[in-house]
């Protein structure tokens, strides 16, 4: 049968993966000195930093309405819908508001929507394992169940080399940001069930990163994970921990993606999101 993956902008499909007519990337919008730009790839990375560099205050985000995750279910597929944590956006609840309409109008469609308990490449991670499902023949109720049990198991861990961004947005409270911004403390941060801890720091990006990668040794993972990683202005250091993740720690099949509007105002550039 017919499917399709749909993601928030968020999930930062490649555009190979757009041009493939399975994946449909559903905008979140951008506030930046008062505009709101939708998140639809027509801008570059670089398009947004500049834009963040030009405006003084904090960029923010609005979640897609209801209609536009309705728009793009298809009632002759199996849909699929991958959102960013619920407890860092309001983008599940609104998939799953659309996910009642649509069964309304059309009660033999078939949808489900994941909350990723994550962002950015561990979106990604969590729409590739749907599509290894679907390709290997399951059933949409085994692709759910399946999808559902490595979301459960899957990692996220990240260093931003700049927290404002998500404490202004009411992502990380207390003190912890208060004093990685003042100290250059950079936080080791992990997913928890969608939501985001502490688990390590380190003075400066360099030392944090190391910090990361010894989680990551800790965790003693199997070495046949997929590992993802997104990169804002970033690469040299996302391929530096490519290379350590390969090399040293044994994962073979590990990629570097590029932010799009949404990953890039949170990580902010220099940051690095990694999944697997």
């Amino acid at each position: 049968m017919a499917y399709k993956i749909i993601g928030d902008s968020c999930c930062d499909f490649t555009k190979l993966e757009k041009r493939s007519g399975n994946h449909v990337s559903v905008p979140m919008s951008i506030i930046i000195g008062g505009v709101e730009y939708p998140d639809d790839g027509r801008k570059t990375q670089e398009d947004w930093i500049a834009l963040m560099k030009a405006d003084p205050s904090y960029p923010r985000s609005a979640c897609p309405s209801p209609d536009a995750f309705y728009q793009a279910f298809d009632a002759e597929a199996d849909n699929y819908v991958v959102t960013i944590s619920s407890k860092l956006s309001g983008v599940y609840n609104s998939a799953s508001v659309a996910k009642e309409m649509f069964l309304e109008d059309h009660e033999d469609a078939r949808i489900h929507v994941f909350d990723s308990w994550s962002a950015a490449a561990g979106e990604h991670l969590i729409a590739e394992k749907i599509e290894e499902a679907v390709q290997a023949g399951k059933s949409f109720e085994e692709v759910v169940e399946s999808v559902e049990a490595f979301r459960d198991d899957m990692k996220t861990i990240f260093v931003l080399d700049d927290l404002e961004t998500f404490k202004k947005n009411g992502r990380l409270k207390g003190l912890k940001a208060i004093v990685a911004t003042t100290m250059n403390i950079k936080p080791v941060l992990m997913g928890d069930m969608g939501e985001v801890k502490q688990v390590d720091q380190g003075i400066g990006m360099h030392r944090a990163v190391n910090k990361l990668l010894l989680q990551i040794e800790k965790m003693d993972l199997d070495k046949s994970r997929k590992v993802r990683i997104t990169q804002c202005d970033s690469k040299e250091l996302c391929t530096r921990v490519a290379h350590v993740l390969k090399e040293r720690f044994g994962f073979e099949d590990i990629k570097i993606l590029n932010a799009g509007g949404l990953s890039t105002i949170y990580e902010n550039p220099g940051g690095i999101v990694l999944a697997l």
